[in-house]
């Protein structure tokens, strides 16, 4: 009875707290209001994922060959027995086995049955990062823009259409993001178990995985070397899970992946189906065979932004392309945003006045949040180099660090991968995209700071929120133009 009391008393403190604060009702209404804009733009991007994949016939890259060898000769191909032979074949496998179990052989049904595997990871990818930023501190506004960039993305939509195991590295990427932040918030075997599971994947998904490996690996020796850094973990004990997760890791993707193979082939455990180029000049251009990186400092130091408003698309084209296509960050912020501006597939170009004036609006308006992910990088990785500023919350926040160290090593990678082979292909926005929650983390951080600080003016706010609605917009009409085409 006493217990019954109590809960009738607190009830009835609550409801006086109700009563006595009128702005509570409404504060209620507007949090349904964004969870039911939340839901509606989780709803849209399952919706334009399963269409594209359901018109689509085509990819950036001949995978489907790599799936025939598996599926009807039974062995995984190696480097030169397909374009792609030289991938981890995660993904191939199990398309293969679909392939078989399926009762339609087919080719167009199997083209529809690799390209609805990718576009079931990209949807379970959406609902694993909309699960991890509700972990995060963040207002729903800001979680809920954050996830709309995310899942209504018009080159992630495009890509998870497309039969690549891009898919899924990027969703075992995410998943052990997911997990290894909770893990060094919580520290339960649990998460580090799926952690430790996705990681693996990843790798044997698409070698770019190997950065997400490295990232937690490096942000667990560092939380040996602190004292009470990870819950419910001593520092023995989190030793032993290193250890383990290191070996673990080595030996599922040695045994496992295609790089004991490619390197008994060739003598390099990454070997692709292409042999690096002479390394490029500092200032003076040199050109390989479709002109990517021609110099450092044309290629790393520059972002040509009027050209590419001027030319708001690439070609793949050895002599005639824009200015733009010999430069990096260019590259990856057309790619990121637009998803014509790559004019591949080839089924998939289109460069009608509509698409090119949609893809320069784009250009323009998605400056904002590149600016904020930019923003929010430099800030961290920062608050984790410089002294002055290390001992910050940051600073000693084990998932703060894990952050700065995916984001930066996604780009480290692009970076080195473009420097080796230097053919313009290598500048993929699609190579960051195993990244995207720490990118959605730095970008939803950094918006927090921007409404506390430089955007507290209302029609400042309100111009702001109107850039993004505009934005997400566009986002749309351009994933919903390249369906109408493709159908």
């Amino acid at each position: 009875m006493t217990a019954v009391r109590g809960r009738r008393s607190h009830l009835s403190r609550a409801a006086i707290s109700v009563s006595a604060n009128p702005d509570s009702h409404s504060t209620a209404q507007a949090t349904r209001l964004v969870s039911g804009v939340e839901r509606s733009v989780l709803a849209l991007g399952v919706l334009l994922r399963l269409y594209l994949a359901t018109v689509n016939a085509e990819a950036n890259d001949d995978h489907q060959t790599v799936i025939r060898i598996i599926a009807h000769q039974h062995r995984l191909p190696g480097l030169r027995d397909a374009w792609e032979g030289f991938q981890p074949k995660f993904y191939h496998v199990t398309v293969a086995i679909l392939w078989n179990l399926s009762p339609w052989q087919s080719s167009v049904v199997q083209v529809r049955i690799a390209q609805l595997v990718a576009c079931a990871a990209g949807i379970a990818t959406l609902f694993v990062v909309r699960r991890a930023l509700a972990r995060w501190a963040l207002s729903a506004p800001t979680r809920t823009l954050t996830f709309a960039l995310v899942a209504l993305n018009p080159t992630l939509i495009g890509l998870n259409a497309q039969a690549t195991n891009d898919s899924f590295v990027i969703l075992f990427a995410t998943v052990a993001l997911a997990h290894a932040y909770e893990f060094f918030r919580v520290g339960t075997i649990r998460a580090f178990i799926l952690t430790s599971v996705s990681v693996v994947l990843a790798a044997l998904s698409k070698g770019n995985g190997l950065v997400i490996f490295i990232a937690i690996s490096a942000t667990l020796a560092h939380a040996i070397v602190r004292h009470d850094a990870v819950p419910r973990c001593s520092q023995r004990q989190l030793v032993g899970v290193t250890v383990g997760f290191v070996v673990m890791f080595l030996a599922s993707t040695v045994a496992l992946g295609s790089y004991r193979r490619n390197w008994q082939d060739t003598g390099n455990p990454f070997s692709i189906n292409g042999n690096p180029e002479p390394f490029p000049n500092v200032f003076s251009r040199t050109y390989v065979y479709r002109p990517g990186t021609t110099s450092i400092a044309d290629t790393y130091f520059t972002f040509r932004f009027v050209d590419m408003l001027a030319h708001p698309a690439i070609t793949s084209d050895p002599r005639v392309y824009p200015l733009h296509r010999t430069s990096l960050w260019s590259q990856l912020y057309g790619r990121a945003h637009a998803v014509h501006f790559a004019q591949h597939p080839p089924s998939w170009r289109n460069t009608s006045p509509l698409v090119f004036a949609i893809a320069r609006l784009v250009l323009v308006i998605a400056l904002l949040p590149t600016a904020l992910l930019m923003a929010g990088m430099l800030r961290i990785v920062g608050t984790l180099i410089l002294p002055s500023r290390r001992r910050s919350v940051r600073g000693q926040n084990l998932n703060w660090e894990l952050t700065a160290l995916t984001a930066t090593g996604f780009v480290t990678f692009l970076i080195v991968y473009s420097l080796l082979y230097r053919d313009f292909s290598t500048m993929k926005a699609e190579f960051l995209f195993p990244g995207l929650l720490a990118s959605a983390v730095l970008f939803a951080d950094e918006a927090e700071r921007a409404q506390a600080s430089y955007l507290r003016e209302r029609w400042i706010r309100c111009g702001v929120g109107w850039a993004f609605a505009v934005l997400l917009a566009l986002y749309v009409t351009d994933v919903v133009i390249l369906a109408i085409q493709l159908t």
